[in-house]
């Protein structure tokens, strides 16, 4: 149907033929989001929690007693140990941070442990080990320096060592 003529000029569309089809859209459009928020249902999955990598040191003598520390870098930044609060240490800038967590989601884990440590460990002479843990999907990729005999050229390590060096001491080859 045409809309009526009021002269040269065109009336306008009665509102019950405009309006029903925005209500329709944009009725569709509100459930599709319901469906889609939390990460639940037909929608987009849920970003994952928790930190993306958590370091640990155990070994060697501190005057209380064997040394040891835990720092956690979370997906944000965030970087905090593991002690009592106060325990905030700062914030890993955006770029080392896309790095590590590239470098984090492109490992193959598998390959990266599959050369057992066959030295002795320096905890027995007063070392440290370093005890690596990578949020990956929903598991966790635990290398430890005294059960994988550690490449720390590659990028994963070289990605962790500009984003954690201020606070946790990673070699470098």
């Amino acid at each position: 149907m045409e809309p009526a003529r009021d002269g040269d000029r065109l009336a306008a569309v009665p509102a019950t033929r405009r309006t029903l089809p925005t209500v329709a859209l944009v009725l569709a459009s509100a459930l599709l989001l319901a469906g889609c928020s939390g990460g639940t249902g037909v929608g987009l999955p849920a970003a994952p929690s928790g930190p993306l990598v958590t370091v640990s040191t155990r070994g060697g003598e501190c005057p209380q007693g064997p040394c040891g520390e835990t720092v956690v870098l979370e997906r944000d930044g965030h970087v905090h140990s593991a002690a009592k609060p106060p325990n905030e240490l700062g914030t890993v800038p955006a770029g080392p941070m896309a790095a590590l967590t590239a470098a984090v989601n492109q490992t193959d884990f598998a390959a990266l442990t599959s050369k057992r440590f066959t030295g002795e460990c320096p905890v027995n002479f007063d070392g440290q080990e370093l005890i690596f843990e990578f949020a990956v999907g929903n598991t966790t990729q635990r290398i430890a320096s005294c059960e994988v005999d550690i490449d720390w050229g590659h990028p994963l390590f070289v990605a962790v060592g500009v984003a954690l060096g201020e606070w946790i001491a990673v070699p470098l080859t």
